[in-house]
């Protein structure tokens, strides 16, 4: 088989693992999140209820937007912001570890070790990038976290890019929250502290190293 179709099947293996749950178990899930979220519950039970479905986000059908507005509106914009972050950067790094010890010999048995490793230095490359710009979007968040794994991305880095995408992204929730905004202000909030505002701060970071060194 040719490389890049063992890349399509791998591909379509790995969106398949994350789009199955949510075809069988979309519904039970959500109306599990709901029964949870809506339980007359102490603060803190209630923001480690938050954690607890973000974070298992990569395995679950979590219904993460209704969670994370959930999580605003009930523990307000400090407390909710910091439990929608943390759960998020908990199920990036599970997906991480995943990728890194599951994903990695499932894509070098089917795509081979040379495809691998060009693999591996493509996302060494572009690797910051494209798990920004797939932080807020469903599947491909999950899926590039498993990337990430698979062509072992240094977890530095991934942590980094991951972590300020997640708190763009909670912070993006606790201002549609707050602001009650609706429509395209709704739509462009979580893009612009989700992605612009942590593509800055990487740029940033990279001129400050490039000017240091």
């Amino acid at each position: 088989m040719r490389p890049w179709l063992r890349w399509i099947a791998l591909t379509c293996l790995v969106l398949l693992s994350i789009l199955v749950p949510f075809a069988l178990w979309e519904d039970e899930v959500t109306a599990f999140s709901v029964r949870l979220l809506a339980r007359p519950t102490g603060r803190a039970l209630l923001s480690a209820t938050v954690v607890v479905l973000l974070g298992s986000d990569i395995l679950l059908p979590i219904p993460s937007s209704f969670v994370s507005a959930g999580a605003v509106a009930l523990l307000g914009a400090g407390w909710g912001g910091a439990s929608i972050a943390v759960g998020m950067s908990i199920g990036s790094w599970v997906g991480y570890g995943l990728g890194r010890w599951g994903g990695e010999p499932l894509a070098r048995r089917m795509a081979g070790p040379a495809e691998l490793e060009r693999a591996r230095r493509m996302m060494q490359r572009f690797g910051s990038w494209v798990l920004l710009v797939c932080r807020g979007v469903p599947v491909l968040a999950e899926a590039s976290a498993l990337l990430a794994g698979a062509t072992r991305l240094d977890p530095m880095r991934f942590g980094l890019v991951t972590g300020l995408g997640n708190v763009g992204l909670a912070l993006a929730y606790a201002l549609i929250t707050l602001l009650d905004l609706t429509g395209y202000a709704a739509w462009l909030a979580p893009f612009a502290f989700g992605i612009a505002l942590p593509a800055l701060l990487l740029l940033s970071l990279r001129a400050r190293g490039d000017g240091a060194g």
